[in-house]
């Protein structure tokens, strides 16, 4: 691939990425404007719009450095903007990865029936709980991934080591130089990067798919409707998808850096291609499941006299369900 293939592929990877949550963030933040209020949908709508925004354009920066100075990973010390680049990575693919655990939880909270009192009681204060989890999700990821400043190498890059042979260039693994279990920290980050949201999502998710089900069965069997089912099937829906995203971008990833520490050349535009796979289409699902949003993208393409109406029907509004 030349140069200006490069270029593009890499501008078109961002526009994918970006585009859509720069249009969800951008009319939701209008709505809410409009009726002065903030509801728990619309925050963490903004919140995953910001980290994929932020998420993406880190990305791309971190292989446009690279792609600048292959023997970037030699250097020591490490340039600031290599090690800013992985801490926004990492900060905010955190943030939007919980941001999602946290949606998950509040519409299974929201749409399911519990008859114990504890769950009764978390179902009428859950909007103060996820708005509370999420903010403190945020605070946390900043404080959690600040040693990426710290990240350097250990030894430095032997002399005699032919740096014009970039393909079979190795650079000694990095650490981090400040006072502390390495070891520790990178499986504490792992689990709190997959397995702990993933707990959330999967059994909130299997929950919702429960519910409707059943209460699919009984309107059937019933032949009654209720007003608001559609909507109920299409959040659900929704939900199990974005897990489906969360998990199919966790796999890429994961095998980007496996390959990277065994020592295997792997190209960037893997990374890059998970994460705005990851962010497109997180905004895509964001927005088909927002009856503002849908409307506002359906009035942007003209087509507003005949999707208005189904709109309404099959999707859910930005306020709590």
């Amino acid at each position: 691939m030349t140069f200006i293939g490069h270029i593009l592929f890499f501008v078109a990877l961002v526009i994918v990425g970006v585009s859509g949550n720069i249009f969800n963030l951008i009319f939701t933040i209008q709505q809410q404007v409009k009726t002065r209020t903030i509801q728990t949908v619309g925050l963490v709508l903004n919140i995953i719009s910001i980290s994929n925004i932020i998420l993406v354009l880190a990305t791309f920066g971190m292989v446009v450095s690279v792609f600048q100075n292959p023997q970037i990973w030699c250097i020591k010390p490490y340039p600031l903007a290599i090690r800013t680049e992985l801490y926004l990575m990492m900060t905010f693919s955190f943030i939007s990865f919980w941001a999602i655990a946290w949606l998950s939880l509040f519409y299974c909270i929201k749409v399911v029936n519990f008859s114990s009192e504890c769950f009764r009681a978390l179902k009428r204060n859950i909007s103060s709980v996820i708005n509370a989890a999420v903010l403190l999700s945020c605070m946390f990821s900043s404080l959690l991934f600040s040693p990426m400043f710290s990240l350097d190498l250990v030894e430095s890059l032997e002399k005699n080591v032919n740096v014009s042979d970039i393909a079979n260039l190795t650079c000694p693994m990095p650490s981090f130089t400040i006072q502390m279990n390495a070891n520790v920290y990178i499986a504490a980050v792992l689990c709190l990067l997959c397995p702990i949201p993933l707990m959330i999502m999967l059994p909130t998710s299997i929950r919702m798919v429960v519910h409707l089900c059943a209460h699919t069965l009984a309107l059937k069997k019933n032949q009654t409707q209720v007003q608001g089912s559609d909507s109920y099937l299409l959040v659900c829906k929704i939900t199990v998808s974005l897990v489906g995203v969360y998990l199919s971008t966790l796999c890429i990833v994961a095998l980007f850096f496996i390959i990277r520490i065994i020592g295997q050349f792997i190209t960037y535009h893997i990374l890059v291609s998970a994460f705005s796979f990851y962010s497109g289409m997180a905004s895509i699902l964001l927005t088909a499941s927002n009856r503002h949003l849908k409307e506002k993208l359906w009035r942007l393409f003209c087509c507003r006299k005949a999707q208005e109406q189904t709109s309404r029907t099959q999707t859910v509004v930005t306020g709590d369900v």
